[in-house]
């Protein structure tokens, strides 16, 4: 397995729509945060929250009671979208007193990140990086309930604002999330280790069999569910995960079928855009694979 490309630790704030722990609601943001805390190439400086896979309020609550699973109540949890705007000045305050030590990593909807951005411009140049969990660019959702990835579709507005910034960005897309599956077969593995592993196996049953039910003929979600948000967690450290591709995305605000759905231009063709961020275009899942469960094996 490769080692960490960077040497001092990446300082991150994690943006997060966290419900691992809701009856039936997703785990992979709750795997995100423990694979981000178990990194020893990242630190961890504060979990922002934000409405998306549920309400930020409960979303709150339940990444607060995680933390304190992983042992790591130390960890400052910033409520924010849409019941405030507490997270998006937090993440404001800490990137502009440090320019360009301060790495986000988005894995929920995008509102906290561009609120943030609409408080202060400046954060756009102080921000080291922003990773995000979003967007579809290679394939699509073929779903036209929610034409384009649900993080994107739950706020495009704020997703076409991060992507006309001006940061540096980086998108880690549904269409190579989707290649890194959890089955049932690693969720009881993972229910042999410590407290979090039998509360993430626990949980991971259960949102398999919800995504069995509400999904009978995508044959993929059968027996194993999708790592995405952390995917977007390891490439901050290990960006040789994935193949990245240099685009010009923009994201449909406003369509009468395409809500949220992101237009990547490659720069293929003549006179192409200048390119507004990096995205993944392929994933080496058994190295991911290898990775995820080396660090979940490490945790309490």
């Amino acid at each position: 397995m490769g080692e960490s490309l960077t040497r001092e630790p990446v300082r991150i704030i994690l943006d997060t729509d966290l419900a691992m722990g809701a009856p039936g609601a997703d785990v992979d943001d709750g795997f995100a945060l423990a694979l981000a805390l178990a990194d020893p190439g990242l630190r961890v400086e504060t979990v922002t929250t934000v409405g998306g896979n549920g309400d930020v309020v409960s979303s709150t609550r339940l990444t607060r009671e995680l933390l304190g699973v992983l042992g790591r109540r130390d960890v400052p949890v910033v409520q924010g979208a849409p019941a405030g705007v507490e997270a998006a000045e937090e993440i404001a305050r800490r990137v502009l007193a440090e320019p360009g030590r301060l790495t986000i990593v988005a894995i929920g909807p995008l509102t906290n990140v561009a609120r943030a951005l609409a408080i202060a411009p400046g954060v756009a140049r102080a921000v080291r990086e922003i990773v995000v969990m979003g967007g579809v660019f290679l394939e699509q959702t073929n779903v036209a309930a929610m034409p384009g990835e649900y993080n994107f579709w739950c706020d495009p507005e704020a997703a076409q604002a991060v992507c006309e910034s001006g940061a540096s960005l980086r998108f880690v897309g549904l269409d190579v999330t989707r290649r890194v599956r959890l089955s049932r077969e690693d969720a009881r593995a993972l229910a042999s280790g410590g407290e979090f592993g039998r509360i993430a196996a626990r949980h991971t049953e259960a949102w398999i069999d919800f995504q069995e039910r509400a999904k009978p003929r995508e044959a993929i979600e059968q027996g194993s569910c999708a790592l995405h948000d952390p995917l977007a967690v390891a490439v901050v450290t290990r960006p040789d995960l994935v193949t990245w591709s240099e685009a010009h995305v923009a994201v449909e605000t406003a369509g009468r079928v395409t809500r949220g759905v992101a237009v990547a231009d490659l720069l293929m063709w003549e006179n192409p855009p200048e390119p507004n961020c990096r995205i993944a275009t392929a994933v080496d899942a058994p190295a991911f694979r290898e990775l995820f469960h080396e660090r979940m094996r490490a945790l309490p």
